[in-house]
């Protein structure tokens, strides 16, 4: 606890306004936090009334709720063939599986943007039997439209499908893990020693720099599906997040460059002064 002591005051408090933005970043997110809050959504309650209007065979207010956009002459043969994969029976349980906004480009109206959301909800039937109701809307929560209107069978619960578990996974995604786990290590280590080390120059940019990783390599935990971002910088250099509440994890690790060039550049003992020149 003594060796905290050495750290510059004055160096100390522009580490605060950094750590603030950093939680700022990581809090950015406008999506419902839980299932009450999207339950709430307007979005979610059409959702819901769009899935009872098609059990109810109710196809015109539901066309009529079709986006201009959208042009397809079968709508009705269509929404048919829909209601035909709705399980009988009265749904026991409903589950948020997904909700993010998005935007709409319109081509045709000078490229001005409008607002757009894909919001899932998992029902189950019984059986029982899981299915998936999604869609795609545009406008305003107080005027929405379909853009798209899907339904998808599944087997088990998305919960369980998507559960963050090591049964029966292959060794690439232990590599994942064990990659992950380094870069935050590392970053997080490099980011101490940057605070503990006296006479550093810069010192507030050079713990912003080991915290950042850059190019993130990103692995969908269910399917093992592996993709690479050469745009993409990360926070401690690594990240695990979830499409939604029942989606796949998703677990991205990146190259700590900032922490490596630290360390390598600052190799000395952290209690003797050292020098960027």
């Amino acid at each position: 606890m003594g060796s905290l002591k050495t750290i510059n005051p004055q160096a100390h408090m522009r580490i605060y306004p950094l750590i603030a933005l950093v939680l700022v970043l990581l809090q950015g997110c406008s999506m419902p936090q839980s299932s009450s809050e999207f339950e709430k959504t307007p979005e979610a309650i059409f959702l819901k009334a769009t899935v009872n209007k098609l059990v109810a065979h109710d196809y015109d207010s539901i066309e009529s709720l079709i986006d201009k956009r959208v042009h397809q002459s079968d709508i009705k043969q269509v929404l048919e063939r829909t209601r035909s994969m709705v399980p009988d029976g009265v749904p026991t349980h409903l589950e948020p599986a997904a909700w993010r906004l998005f935007k709409i480009t319109s081509t045709a109206n000078d490229g001005n943007s409008s607002r757009g959301t894909s919001v899932a909800i998992e029902y189950t039937y019984p059986g029982p039997k899981w299915v998936i109701f999604s869609a795609n809307l545009s406008g305003e929560p107080d005027n929405l439209r379909i853009l798209s209107f899907n339904i998808e069978r599944i087997a088990a619960p998305l919960s369980e499908q998507n559960d963050f578990t090591l049964s029966g996974k292959s060794v690439v995604h232990y590599l994942f893990l064990l990659f992950t786990a380094a870069a935050f290590t590392i970053s997080i280590y490099a980011f101490i020693r940057c605070l503990r080390t006296k006479g550093l120059k810069r010192k507030w940019l050079w713990s912003f720099f080991t915290l950042v990783g850059f190019v993130a390599f990103s692995m969908n935990w269910t399917t093992g599906a592996v993709f690479v971002n050469f745009l993409r910088f990360d926070f401690f250099s690594a990240a695990c997040m979830r499409d939604g509440w029942l989606g796949p994890w998703t677990i991205t690790f990146s190259i700590p460059l900032g922490a490596l060039l630290f360390l390598w550049k600052h190799r000395t003992s952290v209690t003797r002064p050292v020098s960027d020149d």
